[in-house]
């Protein structure tokens, strides 16, 4: 197809302005939205934790209210949720399962899209889904839906977790997450080592798709006229020191209190200073300022919008990430992409991300500070290690971009409903004409003949090569003629033998004599009974002709519309009359076309 219409839910349990993986889902709406596709985020009333729709409004009305968010610039559906104290950090959806129905029956969805784990989003998508595939393989819904998830997944590490938590994360991975991971139709990995675990969860190889998520190139753009120079004017950063940055938010996993440990190890570098940017609304991140402000060598921005974080990048000098587990690093893909080497702890996917003395420096673990200082200071004082280690860092940031992943991410999700809807099983040359998703609900193919029926129209082709495809709607369809086909073209071309013959006198005419005493010559050498062998050479062909012409004279049909010639059927794709008698009856009885059975996964064959 040329554009496979989509209308896509993207789930998370709430929003941020900080938080990675609400990030990664807010930013592709937006980038879905700017390909054309519709997109909406499917949320909690949450953001950044805090409450900020009445959810008694919710639950008056229909378990949901729709919103164009003018502070995230992307349409937010925000559906009936609560706060659970167990899995820690998470809110749930209330009853979502009827509350998606009515969301995807009124937005029209075909495809759900979840993000991150231990919460009901996840779950209730794939029990909906599995429920919807279960009544359309009875006769039930004929709109299929495709189904994404992307876990942003950590390993269950015990320097992260408690063993109360860390074993319940280990338990919901085994049982919560192996089915949405064989539910789903594609599964989205950021790193080649989370494709390793998924697949050792049960999650089918070539379901996984790499997507990074990457830099929001779109962002860089329009900012690339930003003045570094004033954003560190405006935060008295010094402009002649080298700037060590630290974007993220203020918690525990990202460990930006190991960052100040090393700006403490430099704080006699005059040169060097640290910068921290980000946001947080807990003691940790409490402590994480108040330590900052006794620090000569730090400063502590707070949280900066999209224009100051460019800026801040544009100035930075190193990046530095102690951080205790992660699964990608957006941040650290944005530094990248404008050169800026990572100093890093190397855990998760980090380890991927940058490697070690290519696009930055790996230490011995979040808490190897002295390490990470000593990186510091080689950055700073070998220029030629700094030259190398920047422009690798720019080469694999700008390999990862969101245009590109997000492109990469729609042509899959388009092949995805294609198979979903049967459109695979449509010539390419009709396939390619359509802009509105139709879903094939049957296909027959016999010999040369093949018909695919979809919701609308039949397509008709013969001819195995042949690129002429025949397509009518059913509406358009007025009566079905029974009738006998003959191979009449069969039956002449047995005589042709027999018509050479008889013209024997007309070739010693017009041919050489030379010629025809040759072919006499050997005709006799071949057989003993040249005569007997010329009467069989007539006769044969005839014989067989006849035969093939008894064997082919068998029924078939004609389907005839007003003002548009009839098509022709053979009778070993009778299926395919009464098939459409059966939706011809359906219309006359005004019944929806749901009841018909859905494709199966390899086309019916019927004999020649």
């Amino acid at each position: 197809m040329r554009q496979v219409n989509k209308r896509i839910g993207v789930l998370m349990y709430q929003t941020s302005a900080s938080k990675g993986q609400e990030l990664v889902a807010q930013r592709m709406v937006k980038d879905f939205n700017a390909l054309g596709q519709t997109a909406f985020l499917i949320t909690s009333i949450y953001h950044d934790g805090a409450e900020v729709i009445p959810v008694e409004s919710l639950r008056k009305n229909k378990g949901f209210a729709f919103t164009e968010d003018p502070e995230l610039g992307i349409p937010v559906i925000r559906v009936d949720s609560y706060t659970v104290t167990w899995p820690r950090r998470r809110i749930f959806f209330k009853d979502f399962v009827d509350v998606l129905e009515r969301i995807v029956e009124e937005y029209k969805l075909n495809v759900l899209i979840t993000h991150s784990t231990l919460w009901n989003g996840p779950e209730e998508v794939a029990k909906f889904v599995s429920w919807r595939r279960y009544m359309r393989n009875i006769g039930g819904y004929k709109d299929p839906l495709v189904f994404c998830h992307m876990s942003h997944f950590q390993e269950p590490s015990p320097k992260r977790y408690s063993v109360v938590e860390r074993t319940f994360r280990m338990a919901w991975n085994r049982l919560a997450l192996s089915q949405i991971l064989k539910t789903a139709n594609l599964v989205l990995v950021v790193t080649p080592l989370e494709k390793e675990a998924k697949v050792k969860m049960g999650a089918d190889p070539k379901k996984c798709l790499f997507f990074p998520s990457g830099v929001d190139d779109e962002l860089f753009l329009r900012f690339a006229t930003a003045d570094a120079k004033q954003f560190l004017k405006d935060h008295n950063i010094p402009e002649n020191a080298r700037l060590v940055s630290y974007v993220g938010t203020l918690e525990d996993r990202k460990n930006p209190l190991g960052v100040l440990k090393v700006a403490q190890l430099l704080k006699k570098r005059g040169d060097i200073h640290f910068v921290i940017a980000g946001r947080g609304d807990r003691k940790y991140a409490e402590r994480v300022k108040e330590e900052a402000s006794h620090l000569p060598n730090v400063t502590y921005v707070g949280e900066i919008n999209d224009k100051d974080k460019v800026s801040l990048i544009k100035a930075s000098y190193v990046n530095i990430l102690l951080s205790q587990l992660e699964a990608l690093g957006l941040a650290q893909i944005e530094f990248m992409y404008q050169g800026v080497p990572v100093v890093t702890s190397g855990v998760g996917g980090q380890a991927w991300l940058v490697q070690d003395g290519k696009q930055g420096i790996h230490v011995k673990g979040p808490e190897d500070f002295v390490s990470a200082a000593k990186a510091v200071k080689a950055l700073v004082d070998n220029p030629d290690l700094y030259a190398k280690l920047s422009a690798n860092a720019k080469l694999k940031g700008r390999s990862l971009t969101c245009s590109e992943a997000i492109e990469r991410l729609d042509k899959a999700i388009t092949a995805e409903l294609m198979k979903e809807n049967g459109l695979a099983s449509l010539p390419i040359e009709a396939r390619s004409t359509l802009v509105e998703t139709e879903n094939v609900v049957k296909a027959w193919s016999a010999g040369s003949w093949s018909a695919v029926a979809t919701d609308k129209r039949l397509f008709v082709r013969h001819g195995r090569f042949s690129r002429k495809v025949i397509e009518v709607p059913y509406g358009n369809i007025q009566y079905i003629e029974h009738t006998r086909h003959y191979a009449w073209k069969t039956f002449a071309l047995g005589f042709l033998p027999a018509l050479v013959i008889l013209l024997e006198p007309l070739w010693r005419v017009t041919l050489d004599s030379g010629f025809l005493l040759a072919a006499e010559n050997l005709l006799s050498s071949l057989t003993p009974f040249p005569q007997m062998a010329v009467l069989l050479a007539a006769l044969v062909p005839i014989g067989l002709s006849a035969c093939l012409f008894v064997v082919q004279s068998r029924t078939c049909f004609n389907l005839h519309g007003t003002g548009t010639a009839s098509i022709f059927l053979p009778y070993s794709l009778k299926g395919v009359v009464s098939f459409v008698r059966g939706v011809q009856d359906q219309q006359e009885q005004n019944k929806p076309l749901p009841t018909l059975r859905p494709l199966l996964p390899i086309a019916e064959r019927t004999g020649d």
